[in-house]
C-alpha cells in the first residue's frame, strides 16, 4: 500500500449554505479517524469530498494513496447475488474474487457464507459486510466509512469493528459514526459542530461533547 496520508487544510464545504469552516485534520497510516456529529453536521459532506466526489469551496485536501468510499446506503443492485455485485467492481476472475474473500483481511467479512445469496434476501449486516468487500476488491489504501454500523446486530458489527482494527495496520481509516463503540477503536475523533471540526481531548467521551 502507499503512505495513505490525508492532509485536509482550511477545507470549507458548501452545499446549499455552508456545512463546514476552515476544517484541517491529518491522518497517517495506521489512523482510525472518527467523524462525531449530529444529523446534518457535514460527517457525510466530508467524506465525499476526501473521496474527490465533492468539490472544496475552499482549502486543499491532498491525499498520498487510493480512496475507497463505503457509503450509508450500501451501493448494491437487490436482484444480484453477492457474487455478481462483487464482479461489477473488479476485473477479477469468480476464482481471484474468492481467493481474496478466504485468504485476505477480507475474510473477516464473511461474505463468502453468502456469496450465492441475492442481495434482496440479505440481512442488514450481509449487506454491509458485501458493500465493504466491494469496494475493497479494489485495494485502496485510504477507506472511508459512513455510518458502518447503523442498524447492524452485534455479530455483524463485531465482524466490521474487526475488520477496521485489522484494516488499520496496514491503511488509514475514517469514520462518520454516531456508535460509542466504534468510537472506541478511534486513534483521534473529531467533532463536528457548528461548522467547526474540533480535535477531541482525551477522557472526554463522544456522548460528553454531544453533549
Amino acid at each position: 500500500m502507499a503512505d495513505s496520508t490525508v492532509t485536509i487544510e482550511n477545507v470549507s464545504l458548501k452545499y446549499k449554505k455552508t456545512i463546514l469552516t476552515n476544517v484541517t485534520i491529518n491522518a497517517q497510516k495506521g489512523d482510525v479517524i472518527g467523524l462525531l456529529g449530529l444529523n446534518g453536521s457535514g460527517k457525510s459532506t466530508l467524506l465525499s469530498a476526501i473521496s474527490g466526489l465533492r468539490k472544496t469551496a475552499s482549502g486543499t485536501i491532498k491525499l498520498s494513496g487510493k480512496t475507497g468510499f463505503v457509503t450509508q446506503e450500501n451501493a448494491l443492485i437487490e436482484e444480484l447475488t453477492a457474487m455478481d455485485n462483487l464482479k461489477m467492481w473488479t476485473p477479477l476472475s469468480k476464482a481471484e474474487i474468492i481467493k481474496e474473500l478466504t485468504e485476505t483481511e477480507l475474510s473477516i467479512l464473511k461474505v463468502n457464507d453468502f456469496i450465492d445469496l441475492k442481495v434482496k434476501r440479505m440481512s442488514g449486516g450481509m449487506k454491509k459486510r458485501l458493500a465493504i468487500a466491494s469496494v475493497l476488491l479494489s485495494k485502496p489504501d485510504i477507506l472511508l466509512l459512513d455510518e458502518p454500523l447503523a442498524a447492524l446486530d452485534i455479530p455483524a458489527k463485531n465482524d466490521i469493528i474487526n475488520f477496521i482494527d485489522s484494516f488499520s495496520k496496514v491503511g488509514t481509516v475514517f469514520i462518520a459514526s454516531h456508535s460509542e463503540e466504534l468510537f472506541e477503536h478511534c486513534t483521534k475523533i473529531y467533532l463536528l459542530k457548528d461548522g467547526t471540526a474540533t480535535l477531541l481531548p482525551s477522557g472526554i467521551s463522544p456522548t460528553e461533547a454531544l453533549g
